[in-house]
């Protein structure tokens, strides 16, 4: 930054430097004015107008140069900005993904627990009739599927 203003002021300096020689030169054009003849100073006119257009000119080319920085600047600005939310969407969408595939996890454990606690349900169930088929065959000493043949229909 400060090299900048170096090159400005250095710039400023060059052209005050400039503005004093132009300054001076008017100064003995004006004394000599009387001197001079009338085409020497249309020509003067002339230089001069010619002078301030290329000045006016360089103006502008310097403002076209100066909003075509402003407006790299502010696209840059744009792009950053833009990034920014596509990463902080990206985040987001990470860790609710994260969350979502956490969560069925979870859900399959519980599905399989679920499954498991079903599956011993029906192991006992299973202990549970053949002790008690054992036991009517000890009680009436017949086999549980010939006393369910026996049975009269209603």
């Amino acid at each position: 930054m400060a090299k900048k203003w170096d090159e400005k002021l250095t710039a400023l300096s060059e052209k005050l430097d400039e503005l004093s020689k132009k300054t001076a030169a008017a100064a003995e054009d004006a004394k000599a004015e009387r001197e001079l003849r009338e085409e020497a100073i249309r020509e003067k006119i002339s230089d001069t107008k010619g002078d301030i257009a290329a000045m006016q000119e360089n103006l502008r080319l310097a403002e076209e140069e100066n909003m075509s920085k402003l407006s790299s600047a502010l696209l840059k600005a744009q792009m950053t900005v833009r990034a920014r939310i596509q990463d902080r969407k990206e985040a987001r969408d990470k860790k609710l993904l994260s969350i979502y595939i956490d969560d069925h996890i979870d859900y399959i454990l519980d599905c399989y627990d679920s499954a498991a606690l079903l599956v011993a349900n029906a192991q006992l169930a299973i202990l549970e009739t053949l002790d008690a088929a054992m036991e009517y065959e000890a009680r009436y000493g017949e086999p549980v599927e010939e006393a369910a043949e026996e049975k009269p229909e209603a």
